[in-house]
C-alpha cells in the first residue's frame, strides 16, 4: 500500500477541517523543523485541543486571534498534551489559565515538564554540558554553540507551565464529541508519550511517535545517562504496527497520511540500517558519540541540531552496548565504544 499523503499544509494559524469535527491548526517554530500541527476537536458545547504550540509571541498572537473568533462561538473546554516537549506544551499554561480548563497528560510527561521549566539541577545547562562532554562534545566551537542553543531553552519556550494536570495513561478512553479516543502510550522519544486513537472515525493523533517522512528524535539525556531509549522506541513502533492500517494519521509534523503498517516497517528498517552502519564503523575503529555523528548523519548542523544528533548517536551506541555487540570504555574521560 505504501504511504499515502492526504492533504497539503494549511495556512499558518488558520484552522482547517481535516476530518468530521476535527480542525488542523499549523503553528510556527523557530527551528529547521519550522512548524507543529495541533488539533481542535469540536464537541456539542466546546472544543478539545490536542497540543498547543511553543510559548512564543507569534504563537501567542495566533491563539489570541482564535480566542476572539473560534472560541467566541464555542469555548475551549479541555487541553490534551501528547508529551512534554516545548512545541507541544508551551502554550498549555496560558491557555489553561485563561479558559479555566485542565491539561490532560501522562504523569511522567507532566513532571518532566515541571523539572525542565524550573531548570532544576540535573535538568540544567551545566548537566547538559558535562554529559555531552563525557561523550566527546568538548573543547570545540560546536560545543559552545550547542550549550548556547539548548541551555535553558525549555524555560524560554515554556514560560508558564500548567500548574496542575489531569492524568491519562495507556488504555484510557476519552469521550470527545461523542466518539471514544483511546490513549496509546509510546516510549523512547519522551518519557510517556500519549497518542490518541479513534476507531469510529479511523483517526490517530500520533504526536511525534509516528511521522510521515522523518524518524522522531530518540535521545539519551543527562538526567538518565545510562538510558536505552532506542530499544523502547523500537518496541513502541512494533506496538503501533498492531493498530488498524485503515487509520488516517494526524502527525505533529508533516501532513496527515495513511499507511500505519508500512510506515512502522520503514522506521524499523531505518534504525536497523543505521545500527548496522554504526556497528561496521566501530569494527574498523573505536568511536565516541561525537565521532559517530559523521556515520549517522553526514551533514552540517547548527548548535540546536547538534544536541539532538549527540543524543541520538548515544542512543544508538547504547543500544549496541546493551545488546553486547560493542564494549564501552572510558578513554580520557570520554565514553568510547569498540568492537567486542
Amino acid at each position: 500500500m505504501g504511504i499515502e499523503r492526504l492533504f497539503e499544509p494549511p495556512v499558518l494559524g488558520q484552522p482547517t477541517p481535516v476530518a468530521p469535527g476535527v480542525l488542523w491548526l499549523r503553528l510556527p517554530l523557530p527551528f529547521a523543523l519550522d512548524h507543529i500541527n495541533v488539533w481542535l476537536i469540536e464537541e456539542k458545547d466546546q472544543y478539545t485541543l490536542v497540543d498547543c504550540g511553543a510559548g512564543l509571541p507569534n504563537v501567542a498572537a495566533i491563539w489570541e486571534d482564535i480566542e476572539q473568533t473560534l472560541f467566541s462561538q464555542k469555548p475551549l473546554g479541555r487541553i490534551i498534551c501528547t508529551h512534554a516537549h516545548p512545541d507541544h506544551i508551551g502554550m498549555a499554561g496560558p491557555l489553561a489559565r485563561r479558559h479555566g480548563v485542565h491539561v490532560h497528560m501522562s504523569t511522567s510527561e507532566y513532571f518532566m515538564a515541571r523539572g525542565l521549566c524550573a531548570n532544576l539541577p540535573g535538568f540544567d545547562g551545566n548537566t547538559l554540558g558535562t554529559f555531552l562532554a563525557s561523550h566527546g562534545l568538548v573543547n570545540e566551537k560546536k560545543a559552545d554553540e550547542t550549550l548556547e542553543a539548548r541551555g535553558g531553552m525549555f524555560s524560554r519556550l515554556v514560560p508558564e507551565p500548567p500548574l496542575n494536570y489531569q492524568r491519562v495513561q495507556h488504555g484510557d478512553e476519552i469521550e470527545i464529541g461523542g466518539n471514544l479516543w483511546r490513549c496509546h502510550t509510546g516510549f523512547g522519544h519522551s518519557p510517556e508519550h500519549i497518542s490518541l486513537v479513534c476507531e469510529s472515525l479511523n483517526l490517530m493523533i500520533s504526536g511525534d511517535m509516528l511521522l510521515p517522512t522523518i524518524s522522531t528524535n530518540v535521545s539519551v539525556y543527562g538526567i538518565e545517562p545510562e538510558g536505552n531509549p532506542l530499544l523502547l522506541f523500537l518496541k513502541s513502533v512494533q506496538s503501533m504496527a498492531q493498530l488498524s492500517d485503515k487509520l488516517v494519521v494526524l502527525p505533529s509534523h508533516g501532513v496527515p497520511f495513511k499507511g500505519v503498517h508500512d510506515r512502522c516497517a520503514q522506521l524499523l528498517r531505518h534504525h536497523d540500517h543505521r545500527l548496522n552502519e554504526l556497528l561496521e564503523a566501530i569494527q574498523e575503529k573505536p568511536l565516541n558519540a561525537r565521532q559517530a555523528i559523521a556515520v549517522l548523519f553526514r551533514r552540517e548542523m547548527d548548535g540546536h541540531q547538534m544536541s539532538f544528533a549527540m543524543g541520538e548517536a548515544i542512543a544508538h551506541l547504547h543500544y549496541l552496548w546493551y545488546k553486547g555487540m560493542v564494549k564501552r570504555l572510558a578513554v580520557d574521560g570520554v565514553w568510547t565504544f569498540q568492537a567486542v
